[in-house]
């Protein structure tokens, strides 16, 4: 046999080899600029030893795509090592009460005890002015420690503010019903400020354990607490022009309370009823509570040039305005929850439902006066 090979032969070999050098010079830098990427057989990945027969190869890790690693949300604890962290989804909400709704109830508590100081003041028909203040500052100072004491341990998300949205509401209707007694008898059987606080005091009183028990049975929200005492306020607002705008032509200032009285306690209630019902199927956010508190205020103010039609003579009263105010009023509220739209009740959740959006309010200068222009997009 011929071993002497032919100098054809030697040079193919002799370029094949070339070739593998070059492109072992290439593989080689650019695994060592990138430490991500393993070689593909690493030192010390392949045993000493012959592979048994039948037995696949060792393959080498594959390099991992740098993805971005999700970072934890505030509290939460790391991942254990070998173990990648969850996915960043938003912190639940606590179900605890906050700061803010805890300080509404402290806040309440004081106004509550002060009242109920005044309360026993009239009551025991006491003269003394130095005397009398006695029973507000010690209430006034007991009701919040008695807070604090219900606060420790902490009371659930939604229970101070459902017992402070009671106080507030009780305390409403019972001055809603010394009111309209007062102004719809006689002098003699009238029941004077002793009837008034003692109306006031028990019916913040009978709020605040419907609120207490509202808030252990039905874990309210706090913005439907809020939704519920805006209601009233709306309510008796509304309700209070209705009855003194469609009051008799011919009454004055005080006939007309009685109507005023009247209207302002039926909408109170129809408010509250309202707001009750709508809370169970819907939770606002404190986005469209301001923007339903802001509709009332544009609708109200909307409404004022129409007093200047009745400055004519031998026309109706102007007092009819103020049912036009009325129902100007109660639209602006419904705009400004349409505008506002919903959103679920979460403290992170920015998605929601929109009705419009608003882009600016400006005044338009006419020749005779200003208008109120409105812009926005409509989707």
């Amino acid at each position: 046999m011929n071993l002497i090979a032919s100098p054809r032969t030697i040079r193919c070999t002799f370029t094949l080899v070339a070739v593998t050098a070059l492109v072992a010079l290439q593989v080689r830098p650019a695994a060592a600029q990138n430490p991500g990427v393993p070689y593909p057989f690493p030192q010390g990945s392949l045993p000493q030893q012959s592979i048994p027969q039948g037995q696949p190869l060792p393959r080498a890790p594959y390099p991992q795509p740098a993805y971005p690693q999700p970072q934890p949300y505030p509290g939460q604890q790391p991942a254990p090592y070998g173990y990648a962290a969850p996915y960043p989804y938003p912190a639940p909400v606590s179900n605890r009460r906050s700061g803010t709704e805890i300080t509404v109830l402290y806040t309440t508590a004081t106004v509550y005890g002060v009242g109920l100081g005044v309360w026993f003041g009239a009551e025991a028909n006491i003269k003394d002015p130095g005397l009398f203040l006695i029973a507000p500052a010690i209430l006034g100072v007991a009701a919040p420690v008695g807070v604090y004491l219900l606060d420790n341990p902490e009371l659930p998300r939604g229970m101070p503010a459902a017992i402070a949205s009671g106080m507030i509401i009780g305390a409403g209707e019972g001055i809603g019903i010394a009111s309209y007694q007062f102004v719809s008898t006689n002098s003699a059987d009238a029941w004077g400020f002793r009837g008034l606080s003692r109306a006031t005091a028990l019916g913040a009183t009978l709020g605040g354990a419907g609120g207490f028990a509202l808030g252990y049975l039905q874990d309210p929200s706090p913005k439907s607490s809020l939704l519920t005492t805006s209601g009233v306020f709306w309510g008796a607002a509304v309700g209070s022009m209705f009855g003194y705008g469609a009051s008799s032509a011919g009454e004055g200032f005080s006939r007309a309370n009685d109507s005023a009285a009247l209207g302002g306690l039926v909408g109170f209630n129809i408010g509250l009823a309202a707001a009750a019902g709508l809370s169970t199927v819907y939770v606002p956010t404190y986005r469209a509570l301001t923007y339903m508190w802001g509709g009332a205020a544009i609708g109200a103010a909307v409404s004022l040039p129409v007093y200047l039609a009745y400055a004519g003579k031998g026309g109706p009263p102007a007092k009819r305005g103020l049912v036009f105010s009325g129902v100007s009023t109660t639209l602006g509220i419904v705009a400004g929850a349409l505008i506002a739209g919903t959103r679920p009740d979460t403290a992170d959740s920015d998605a929601g439902t929109h009705f419009a959006h608003v882009d600016y309010v400006l005044p338009l200068p006419t020749a005779n006066g200003a208008l109120l222009t409105l812009g926005g997009r409509l989707e």
